[in-house]
């Protein structure tokens, strides 16, 4: 990493993520398609997603969903400000505002909420903070309403970290070279540390848990129908319903 980097995520850390996201996430156009369609047709009804980023994710919601309100949080104002701008052609449908993921002040909606998705974000909670934050989630969805999840999750071997870095290495690797021709992303995914799998000190705003500890945390928070609907190079996007 960087060795003038502090530890914890910046507004530098916002930037390069809004310039080299694409080639940093592996398979981005598949996980966000997934998340899509995990979601059962909302109507006119709500979507919240955390750490909504630069505004992929809500966008695709938002076309998918015609009738919907889509509300994006996030902790950076960078990203905040870059979602509002790239998604004002929705005047009505995509609300942005700042929040503290771990905060709990902002987990209490005046109407149900019919999805809550999130992409690499929640690894930034420990497990007591993801436990609560999946309760409190649970707690606003409607009847029939789904929490979908995109992150990183901890492996449970060394053998599995070992692989994990190599994966998500070797996947940005690719999409450089698919992308631009050229090698520039990868080496900034290396040189910028964002591989934590591959750290040998992790940075400790990086909080990941093992995926099936966080699916049982999504059973004991009342949901059904838990599963997991895509995994690689250490991501994976899983969730469930509320049914009653």
């Amino acid at each position: 990493m960087d060795a003038d980097r502090k530890p914890g995520w910046d507004e530098k850390d916002s930037q390069d993520f809004i310039d080299f996201g694409r080639f940093f996430v592996p398979e981005r156009e598949v996980q966000i398609a997934t998340i899509c369609g995990m979601i059962p047709d909302p109507g006119d009804g709500h979507i919240v997603e955390l750490c909504c980023g630069e505004g992929l994710l809500s966008r695709a919601l938002l076309e998918r969903f015609p009738a919907a309100t889509v509300h994006g949080f996030d902790g950076s104002p960078a990203m905040v400000e870059h979602a509002r701008a790239a998604l004002s052609g929705f005047p009505g449908r995509f609300e942005s505002r700042l929040f503290d993921l771990a905060d709990r002040s902002w987990r209490v909606f005046p109407w149900p909420v019919r999805a809550v998705v999130s992409s690499l974000a929640i690894h930034h909670l420990d497990g007591r903070g993801k436990k609560a934050l999946f309760r409190d989630m649970v707690g606003a969805l409607a009847p029939g309403g789904v929490v979908v999840i995109a992150d990183v999750i901890q492996p449970a071997s060394p053998a599995g970290v070992a692989l994990a870095a190599r994966a998500w290495d070797d996947a940005v690797r690719r999409r450089s070279l698919e992308l631009t021709g050229d090698l520039r992303a990868h080496e900034v995914f290396r040189n910028e540390g964002w591989n934590f799998y591959a750290a040998a000190e992790p940075d400790p705003v990086d909080k990941p848990s093992p995926l099936l500890d966080q699916l049982h945390w999504l059973a004991e928070a009342g949901l059904t129908d838990i599963d997991v609907f895509w995994m690689k190079a250490g991501h994976a996007i899983f969730g469930g319903t509320r049914t009653i």
